[in-house]
């Protein structure tokens, strides 16, 4: 067995800088917050050799000639001193390694100068060695590190082809820009300046100035408070119908760090689930402000992880934040109390109900009629829920009887290939999909009620299942019958019995009443899929069949009342851009572009 030895400083070093320095962006990063914690108001990153060429200049405070070397070894810092600071941490930078790995695995030069030194300092570094000597420079400092892992070939055959190396690096400098709205970023690749941004210290004007000037009219503004837990957020929130194919524009920031937690993306998710189509991801830009004594964020030296002493209150002030700012009718509201603030938890297997005031049915199209409003009209709710699909078309909520919140008589034109309705607007020609709008009011409504109301089946023909299929329904039966789907199989005595190998056959004994017009196999078939899902989105995924197998379909001719009662139910949901699928409701076509076709402008 070989003898044990201790290792050498510079290996020490290369071996911390594996978990801290793995590609150019993290060199980019390090120095980066370096030069935010420094105060500095503008900084330049330049980029060359294929991204193994870094140099970041600030006009921050720069460092003290007296702390200049100290500042180059490792756990060497001056924004902790003792064990309590850990816990009020209010740096980019704190565990005293960025600068110490950088040494050991590229050539470093620093020149910096404070603001009451006469002269600078040049610092020069290699294979952790370093020499000081005197420089002319202004105040702040200057990083230059040149042949990034030129001492580790392992580690330079890994890197990947330089535009993607400037791609992590992009992200990373929009990622701390957008933190810091207030600094002047300018990020060169080869002398081209390819992110800049003005210091304006407005979030809406650095995101314009990142992606594209008009882009904000694309987001909701978030602001929500909670002074009991010391709980702020603010940012912006993408549309739901505004979307990207990956999470490379979903920034989430706690205390001003780059953060991308677990917690934080599933409470982005759940909260965009039944608005963006699967396999679609939001833009979004999230400050998050939690008391330093509420996290811990020395978890891992890349410092993009956090724990919470209290994660599912994180999770539901995140959540709530996100669906009241997309929240049209500004209905969507979670109070977070002590004994309340589990309403939700970042393993749920459900998102959180929701009330509105009145609310008009559009039942036309499957025969059933149903009105549920508190004044001022005196119906029990259980009659509602029973009314028979025979009722007469007169007992429906007339328009001019609705509430003072509800929307306007739309100006319908038509209808166009039965498909598509035509609206006049202030902007122009809206065109409305029937059915997807339909969807959304349905699903909404089917989502606020938690039940549904039920019709039974007098006849129900019998469908044949694989026994794991019966299981699947019989171990969701309770699931099932709160929103009015009830069984009977034919070969089972009762509905504890065990399940044989082979095939069984299933009967329908009640169905939700706006489905109960409906092909029962389809109906079926819905729900398997529905339990099919993953075990925390099955119940969502059963009220987005049955809304959609409820809803009327395209080609189907609607006349101008039912048109109009379908707008106004659809303008009424709290999230009428898309449906629970995700596609998008209604697309606007300006009243400018239709007069410059024909040549009016």
């Amino acid at each position: 067995m070989k003898k044990i030895k201790l290792l050498t400083e510079n290996l020490i070093n290369q071996i911390a800088a594996g978990e801290v320095i793995d590609r150019p962006a993290s060199v980019v990063k390090e120095l980066v917050e370096n030069s935010v914690d420094a105060g500095a108001n503008r900084i330049e990153i330049g980029i060359s050799n294929g991204c193994r060429n870094i140099r970041v200049a600030d006009n921050g405070h720069g460092i003290d000639k007296d702390d200049v070397t100290l500042a180059f070894s490792r756990h060497a810092t001056s924004k902790i001193s003792e064990q309590k600071d850990l816990w009020s941490i209010s740096t980019m930078g704190f565990r005293g390694e960025a600068l110490a790995s950088i040494i050991s695995v590229a050539k470093v030069s620093c020149i910096t100068k404070t603001a009451d030194s006469e002269t600078g300092i040049k610092v020069e570094c290699e294979n952790s060695e370093i020499t000081v000597s005197g420089s002319g420079c202004a105040n702040g400092t200057i990083m230059e590190v040149t042949d990034l892992f030129y001492n580790i070939p392992a580690r330079m055959k890994f890197l990947k082809k330089a535009q993607a190396e400037l791609a992590a690096i992009s992200e990373v400098v929009q990622g701390i820009a957008l933190a810091n709205p207030g600094i002047a970023f300018n990020l060169i690749n080869n002398k081209n300046s390819i992110l800049k941004t003005t210091g304006s210290n407005d979030l809406a004007t650095t995101i314009g100035e990142i992606y594209s000037k008009n882009i904000i009219n694309e987001f909701s503004e978030v602001h929500k408070e909670d002074p009991q837990f010391g709980l702020r957020i603010t940012g912006f929130a993408g549309n739901p119908d505004f979307v990207r194919s990956n999470k490379k524009a979903i920034f989430t920031f706690i205390n001003g760090r780059i953060i991308k937690c677990p917690i934080l993306l599933k409470s982005i998710d759940t909260a965009y689930s039944d608005m963006v189509p699967s396999g679609k991801h939001p833009y979004l830009f999230l400050n998050i402000s939690i008391p330093g004594k509420n996290l811990d964020i020395n978890v891992h030296p890349a410092k993009k992880e956090v724990k919470y002493t209290n994660p599912n209150l994180i999770f539901n002030f995140v959540y709530s934040a996100i669906k009241s700012a997309l929240d049209v009718t500004g209905s969507s509201k979670l109070q977070f109390t002590e004994d309340k603030q589990e309403e939700i938890t970042y393993q749920a297997t459900e998102a959180p109900s929701f009330t509105t005031s009145a609310v008009v049915d559009f039942a036309a199209f499957s025969g059933q009629v149903a009105v549920k409003t508190e004044e001022p009209y005196e119906i029990d709710e259980e009659d509602i829920r029973e009314v028979n699909i025979k009722q007469p078309r007169q007992n429906c909520l007339e328009l001019d009887n609705l509430e003072e919140n509800s929307v306007e008589k739309p100006e319908i034109i038509g209808q166009l290939s039965n498909t598509y309705i035509l609206i006049q607007t202030p902007d122009g020609l809206q065109i409305v999909d029937q059915h997807i709008a339909h969807e959304r009011f349905l699903y909404e409504k089917l989502k606020d009620e938690k039940t549904s109301a039920s019709q039974m089946l007098l006849i129900s023909e019998p469908i044949t299942l694989e026994a794991e299929q019966v299981s699947l329904v019989k171990e969701n039966s309770a699931l099932l019958a709160r929103y009015g789907y009830e069984f009977e199989f034919a070969n089972l005595n009762d509905s504890s019995a065990s399940i044989n190998a082979g095939d069984l056959t299933l009967k329908f004994k009640r169905v939700p009443s706006i489905v109960a017009q409906k092909d029962p196999g389809k109906i079926l078939q819905d729900i398997l899929d529905a339990l099919s899902s993953s075990p925390d989105t099955i119940e969502d995924e059963l009220l987005i069949r049955t809304a959609c197998r409820a809803s009327v379909k395209a080609g189907e001719r609607l006349s101008l009342r039912q048109m109009e009662e379908l707008i106004i139910n659809w303008k009424k949901t709290r999230y009428p851009r898309t449906c629970p699928h995700g596609r998008k409701v209604a697309h606007t076509v300006p009243e400018k572009e239709i007069a410059g076709f024909f040549g009016r402008i």
